[in-house]
């Protein structure tokens, strides 16, 4: 049985959609479609939405609140996320990505949830700093011989963690001056 710390991308940004107020399967699947308000960041398609879904009810982070009409459907199950879920999806949401090649999905997606729950970004931000910093240093430092074939891999790195940083500072900068404001 999975944990929650083998949730996918995917499916930490269903929980958190859930952690926002009671929601039935189809507006998740919508606000995580290619052109929903999520789904701009990270999408996912109706069979993956409704999958995640049953992984969290499986991982017993949801429960039912409602059986409500469906337009369509003879009745739509509302789900909410129980108390459980709301402390991870806050605790997943403080953490920093791990790798530079997550920051696109991942501290985009936190950044977002922060934002659509009014909450500060310095926090999150001061932590993918500190982290980038540090694998910076770690990428700098890495021995490369002429030749390796993994020079170029280590270059990506270095220069995707770099352009990390650059972003991490302006947003840092920019939430600063909101602050002041």
């Amino acid at each position: 049985m999975r944990t929650k710390k083998e949730l996918s991308i995917g499916e930490w940004a269903v929980l958190a959609l859930l952690c926002e107020r009671p929601m039935h399967g189809y507006a998740i699947a919508a606000a995580m479609a290619p052109d929903g308000e999520i789904g701009q960041i990270w999408s996912l398609g109706q069979p993956l939405t409704y999958r995640a879904l049953s992984v969290m009810q499986r991982l017993e982070l949801v429960e039912v609140n409602a059986f409500k009409p469906g337009d369509r459907a003879p009745r739509r199950t509302e789900l909410r996320a129980n108390a459980r879920a709301r402390r991870m999806v806050s605790r997943w949401l403080r953490t920093p990505a791990a790798r530079p090649r997550d920051l696109r999905s991942e501290l985009l997606l936190k950044m977002a949830f922060l934002r659509r729950r009014r909450r500060p970004l310095v926090p999150l931000l001061r932590a993918q700093r500190e982290l980038l910093a540090e694998r910076i240093g770690e990428l700098e430092g890495a021995p490369v011989r002429a030749g390796d074939p993994l020079a170029d891999v280590l270059r990506w790195r270095w220069i995707s963690a770099e352009a990390g940083l650059r972003f991490v500072d302006e947003m840092l900068a920019r939430e600063s001056r909101a602050g002041a404001a």
